[in-house]
């Protein structure tokens, strides 16, 4: 271990997180199944290949390199992990969960499913909250605003603390409040860089409101998913061009029913004798004349 350390880590990589690290290390094992050890003129990768033949088979489950903490929420919604305290959603504070530990992040587990998932911190006494666990409170108690550490100790990205800034100067503190919240009821329908896009689009215009805020995240979730209004093409629809011809037909049947109107109106004396009749006293008809 000492000599990967020496070979590896000597000096210590600039590296921004645990993927990077794993990106350094790749190239590192690669060239190294190459090499020869102590003298053995056999290279590494062939020894290897000489004892995983050898090995047991890999199991069908992977390992998951986690430690298992057992752990009761208390009534802050956090379960506690190495000397820190993690936010779950509010249905289960007061029962017992299983804390997982990895090298990254940390899972809360209960009930056979993880309801939590946070970036591990290797502080002390820090309280990694999730603004989304707390909706709910939020929803019935707004005066958590004010009192809850993830709302109030500057866990949000600045964009939402200043447009609560801007509707309180422009309604007050109290009006202020409630369409700030329903902006922040945006996070159980969107992610966090999507409503933060949102805001700082109702803070540049000038004079923010929620419910403009509300629907630029809904345009930027249609777009996002490809079938935004502005962007979608619709199917294009071709019509014959009209045959004016067809309407020689009409012209023609037009004036022959002129023709037939006239000789249904000529007169009974042009020529064309026509019978009479009468009606007698009883109401019978008979032809007229002597």
């Amino acid at each position: 271990m000492f000599d990967l350390q020496r070979q590896w880590a000597t000096p210590v990589p600039q590296v921004v997180d645990l993927a990077a690290w794993n990106t350094h290390l790749r190239p590192c094992c690669v060239a190294a199944r190459g090499r020869t050890c102590g003298g053995n003129p056999e290279t590494v990768q062939v020894r290897f290949d000489r004892e995983r033949a050898a090995a047991a088979p890999v199991p069908a489950r992977p390992f998951d390199p986690c430690v298992f903490h057992p752990a009761m929420v208390d009534k802050y919604q956090t379960a506690r992990f190495d000397h820190n305290a993690y936010s779950v959603p509010r249905r289960w504070a007061f029962r017992p969960v299983t804390v997982t530990g990895y090298v990254d992040r940390v899972a809360v587990v209960a009930d056979g499913q993880v309801i939590a998932t946070h970036p591990r911190s290797y502080g002390r006494g820090d309280k990694i909250l999730d603004p989304l666990h707390f909706l709910v409170v939020l929803e019935r108690k707004p005066a958590a605003l004010d009192h809850a550490p993830v709302y109030r100790d500057g866990q949000l990205p600045p964009a939402l603390p200043a447009l609560r800034r801007a509707l309180e100067e422009r309604v007050g503190p109290s009006a202020g409040a409630k369409p700030y919240i329903r902006v922040l009821q945006l996070l159980a329908r969107h992610p966090m860089g999507r409503v933060e896009q949102a805001v700082a689009s109702g803070l540049a215009a000038g004079a923010p409101d929620a419910a403009r805020i509300i629907a630029t995240a809904e345009r930027l979730a249609e777009a996002d998913r490809g079938t935004s209004a502005e962007t979608m093409t619709r199917p294009a629809a071709t019509a014959a061009l009209p045959d004016l011809s067809r309407f020689d037909h009409l012209l023609t049947r037009s004036s022959r029913g002129d023709e037939t109107d006239d000789r249904r109106e000529r007169p009974a004396g042009d020529g064309q004798p026509q019978d009479a009749q009468t009606s007698g006293p009883a109401g019978r008809v008979g032809p007229a004349g002597p």
